[in-house]
């Protein structure tokens, strides 16, 4: 079994075709510790199986309980996050009446759990709540969507599930729902790859193919999945996606299947896989975005923990990595873009990566291409794992100064150092600076997670609860501030089931206010459109807001300013380091002009006017897996005078007419995944403004312009008088239209005029 290999039903991504050569030089100046750099022979693919054959020995997870490592000391626990039945009534719940199952392993339970999928995307479609396609397409209204809630139990499943658009499966009980593939289940070694659970394009009903740019808000959450002996072409789950696609507290179990993972969408967090050839099979996620990896965990996967086909864009945070050949190793012929972070390789036999030499790659004469190929390894550590890089085909190797290490950076590709300055200075190459030792206290600093696990179910207090206690009825299109003002005033956790909502006025968190929903397409709080309370853009006002210092946590709700509300701002963030804001979606607009044709587009449907769509001010903390995409908006996302730190995982802002990202007056955030994205009409949309801020760094980023943009922008990322920005990694060229499709430069000083032109590099540091 090849892990490259691609079943042919799933039109798995091929690499795109070259841009044009240009005309541009470039040194080459690799800048390499001496002792960082040998020649080897290349293993043979015969050899490279047998040397993993005792990492397929290794047993897999014995329990939800287990960790990735003997003696238990990985400070992120994994278990359970939803220990008791999440109060939804509008969720299908496994089990209940036309969907009865045995859950006890023996019976087979895949007809049952695929008519509560079915059943939640046909609640979707009627009640239009996700509708983003608007029947473009030829989509249904409501593009489905919805939540299937699964009690605890053994599920014996014999063929895939198909996971319609924005379906949610979510498991709850003392233990997590188990998935089970029984030992040599028909169809899954007949010598082509299959799924367990398939993400779907399209609601049900519709054609069936997998996730790609349509496909919006599906996950699976808090289950297990284990695949039985004799299934060879197992692969767990066949991820896709564009935005707020999620796997999350996931135990995986390979045994001797091919793979837990196959392709990539948006978010893979507190999921871990054991066994299997590979762990993640990663591709180009749609359409093209990265993927982040968040506080996962793989051990003893045959062959590699990671494989990347063309152009995964990972980011891999706080992951930790054991007993197996190889951590990441990229497909021949392919440029990478990996981030690794704050993670641990243990016992990692051959090589931690392998990547193609940049020079190798297939039009690599033309200097995007050669620089595309880039890899940060930042604050790692290493336990018996001696060989940190390998480039392939020269079999150059680079090596830690001692197999258990501190690796403070590893990078390969374009650095600039002291840009923007009289000093600049370009190199390209490999570049190491590590440190022989990691102790135990290191390894944990590192791995300790900043993204918190919800609060017991039997703690939240439905807001339809409050509204019957003040005998109201919520969701019918009436004002319902003052039921969910008085829940949050008198409860610290506040569930919100399915449903539109409506207000008309800033709904004000307390300090220790969290505000739960399941489905952030499903699930939206809903500003009275044309209300005097939004109209004023001289005196913005939030739809929602956290008060200064709090220790807030917002997940699963969308919010939506409505459309005549030129005042209106989706969120003002102003907690403390240590809240959380995530899963989070606002509407999808797109800014156009007058006259822009509608048909065929998305988002067009119609024309506003709004101040901001997230606005930080003075706060931070952690946010993960957000689509900020009201386009009608000033921005996406504004942040100023704030020193709370922040780190912001997946955030993704597009369609605004002149700018996504504004930072004002803001210290110590990193951007881990920033993704923006400007369309035909939104040319002139900058990705990224920084004025008067430090000590911020964007790793992994991709600031896309459209194959049909209609005009070019002069540089990405606008800095003026801001010192310490790093830039780690970037996808900056599309090879259509080139002159309006990449960017002119990389980074310009709107102080001096200096810019950075490479739009493709490894590092961009200022001072």
């Amino acid at each position: 079994m090849r892990w490259d290999r691609c079943p042919p039903s799933l039109a798995c991504p091929e690499p795109q075709p070259p841009p044009a050569p240009v005309t541009r030089t470039s040194s080459r100046s690799p800048a390499m510790p001496d002792h960082s750099v040998r020649r080897t022979t290349r293993l043979s693919r015969r050899g490279f199986v047998a040397l993993g054959a005792a990492a397929a020995a290794t047993p897999i997870l014995a329990a939800p309980a287990a960790t990735a490592f003997a003696g238990g000391w990985d400070p992120t626990r994994y278990g359970s996050v939803y220990t008791s039945q999440p109060a939804d009534p509008t969720a299908v719940l496994l089990g209940s009446r036309n969907f009865e199952t045995r859950g006890d392993g023996t019976g087979d339970d895949t007809a049952a759990l695929q008519a509560a999928v079915d059943e939640a995307s046909r609640r979707g479609i009627a009640n239009k709540l996700g509708d983003i396609l608007g029947g473009a397409r030829d989509f249904p209204h409501g593009d489905g969507g919805g939540v299937v809630l699964v009690p605890s139990g053994t599920y014996r499943l014999s063929a895939p599930i198909q996971v319609h658009d924005s379906v949610r499966i979510i498991g709850y009980g003392p233990s997590r729902p188990s998935f089970v593939l029984g030992p040599s289940t028909p169809g899954y070694s007949s010598g082509a790859p299959r799924e367990l659970f398939g993400f779907l394009r399209r609601p049900l009903g519709g054609p069936v193919s997998y996730a790609n740019n349509d496909t919006f808000g599906t996950a699976l959450i808090n289950l297990n999945i284990r695949i039985g002996p004799g299934n060879p072409d197992a692969m767990g789950v066949r991820f896709g996606g564009a935005q707020l696609c999620l796997l999350q507290d996931l135990d995986i179990e390979v045994g001797d299947g091919l793979c837990g993972i196959d392709h990539n969408a948006n978010l893979v967090h507190r999921v871990r896989i054991a066994g299997g050839q590979v762990g993640l099979r990663a591709w180009a996620a749609s359409a093209g975005w990265q993927t982040t990896l968040l506080d996962c965990r793989f051990t003893g996967q045959s062959h590699a923990a990671v494989t990347m086909g063309n152009d995964a864009k990972l980011v891999v945070i706080r992951a930790v990595i054991a007993k197996t050949p190889r951590a990441f190793e990229a497909a021949p012929d392919q440029p990478q873009h990996l981030y690794v972070q704050d993670t641990h390789l243990d016992r990692v036999s051959d090589v931690a990566v392998t990547l193609n030499d940049s020079a190798s790659l297939p039009g690599s004469e033309n200097d995007l291409i050669r620089l595309s190929n880039q890899l940060t390894l930042l604050n790692c550590t290493t336990t018996s794992t001696p060989d940190l890089l390998l480039l392939t085909p020269s079999r150059t190797r680079t090596t830690a100064p001692a197999p258990n290490a501190h690796i403070r950076e590893l990078t390969h590709g374009l650095r600039v150092e002291s840009a923007l300055t009289s000093d600049e200075s370009r190199h390209e190459g490999v570049h190491l600076a590590a440190t022989a030792g990691a102790g135990t206290s290191r390894i944990r600093s590192a791995l300790r997670s900043d993204t918190p696990t919800p609060p017991p179910a039997k703690r939240w207090v439905s807001v339809t609860d409050v509204a019957k206690s003040l005998g109201r009825t919520i969701g019918q299109g009436e004002d319902d501030l003052a039921v969910f003002q008085t829940a949050v005033d008198q409860h610290d956790v506040v569930f919100v089931p399915i449903g539109r909502y409506l207000l008309t006025d800033t709904l004000k968190l307390r300090r220790t206010t969290q505000l739960i929903g399941l489905h952030p397409r499903q699930t939206w709080l809903l500003a009275a459109d044309g209300h005097p309370n939004f109209s004023d853009p001289e005196t913005p006002r939030a739809l929602v807001a956290t008060p200064k210092g709090g220790r807030n946590t917002i997940t699963g709700i969308g919010l939506d300013t409505a459309q005549h509300t030129p005042g209106a701002v989706n969120l003002m963030w102003q907690s403390a380091d240590g809240s959380y804001l995530a899963d989070i979606a606002t509407q999808f607009v797109k800014w156009h002009p007058e006259g822009a044709p509608e048909a065929g587009n998305p988002g067009y449907t119609y024309r506003g006017a709004h101040k901001y769509t997230i606005w930080v001010r003075g706060g931070g903390g952690t946010f993960a897996n957000i689509w900020s995409g009201n386009g009608w908006a000033e921005n996406g996302l504004l942040a100023e005078d704030t020193t709370e730190p922040a780190r912001l995982y997946g955030l993704s802002v597009e369609h605004h007419e002149t700018r996504e990202v504004v930072l004002r007056r803001v210290s110590d955030w990193q951007f881990l995944g920033l993704q923006t994205e400007d369309h035909i009409h939104g040319w002139r949309s900058q990705a990224v403004e920084i004025e008067r801020s430090r000590d911020l760094q964007f790793a992994n980023s991709v600031f896309f312009r459209v194959a049909t943009v209609l005009g070019p922008h002069p540089y990405s990322v606008g800095i003026r008088d801001s010192k310490r920005i790093t830039l780690r990694g970037h996808r900056g060229f599309r090879d259509k239209t080139p002159e309006y499709t990449q960017w002119g430069a990389a980074v310009s000083d709107r102080h001096t005029g200096r810019t950075v032109p490479e739009v493709e590099y490894t590092l961009i540091r200022t001072r």
